[in-house]
């Protein structure tokens, strides 16, 4: 039995993130894998040690800070689990949780988990804008889109992403060679938003694989036949902007 948590499922799914959850539950039953998916929010109580794989998605500035203040709670339960290998995925502005501060727009910072040394600043605008992606962990590129209110993060790590298109996440450059995401151990965050992994097989694929192990196997679910299709169409549409062949 692989067990799913879905954290915030109603306060930061602002774009459709609540389909990263269903997919990759969706992927692991075509695997033939028994699956339960478990959602929490605000209030509830939450037990990490029972779960195989945590999803949180974005939501407004708003919400982020008040599922900050609650998430807090768990935070030593969480970097436990974060340090035995627990798999995450945190979806656009959601990942900024793990580092050290978030600073609002009013000029407040909210302390945050400390997982990883980066501290994010927001702004009163938006960095807005399609992105293509290379992953350190991948060979295949990743397509989404941004859009968030921070003006930029520092951070003393190497970034996984190698942005080729889009904002990267420390600035609101455009601009080919950007860096984007946060990953420690089994946690993955970044700043791509809504159904990034419908949008994505390749990363659908790369988490199954390694939440299953060696009980992965490939599926023929016709579903993912016309995700696959989707995908390349976006990448290439993409690519064009860029030049990219």
């Amino acid at each position: 039995m692989i067990k799913i948590l879905h954290i915030y499922h109603d306060l930061m799914s602002l774009y459709g993130d609540w389909a990263n959850a269903e997919v990759l539950a969706l992927e692991f039953k075509a695997r033939g894998a028994d699956v339960s998916t478990d959602k929490k929010t605000i209030g509830d109580e939450m037990n990490l040690d029972e779960y195989d794989f945590l999803y949180i998605g974005s939501g407004t500035e708003r919400s982020l800070i008040a599922c900050l203040s609650d998430v807090m709670k768990y935070k030593s339960a969480l970097i436990k689990r974060i340090e035995d290998g627990m798999y995450i995925l945190a979806t656009g502005n959601s990942h900024e949780i793990f580092g050290m501060t978030v600073e609002d727009n009013k000029g407040i910072k909210h302390d945050a988990l400390g997982i990883l040394n980066f501290e994010t600043v927001q702004g009163p605008g938006r960095v807005t804008g399609d992105c293509i992606c290379e992953a350190s962990f991948l060979e295949e590129k990743l397509v989404g889109f941004i859009n968030r209110a921070s003006i930029g993060q520092t951070a003393d790590f190497k970034r996984p992403f190698d942005v080729k298109l889009g904002p990267g996440a420390s600035d609101a450059s455009g601009a080919n060679g950007k860096t984007e995401a946060i990953k420690y151990k089994n946690l993955l965050g970044t700043y791509l938003t809504g159904p990034l992994l419908v949008r994505n097989p390749p990363l659908l694929r790369y988490l199954a694989n390694e939440i299953m192990g060696k009980s992965a196997r490939n599926c023929a679910n016709p579903f993912f036949a016309f995700q696959e299709d989707a995908y390349k169409k976006a990448l290439m549409e993409l690519s064009n902007r860029i030049g990219e062949k």
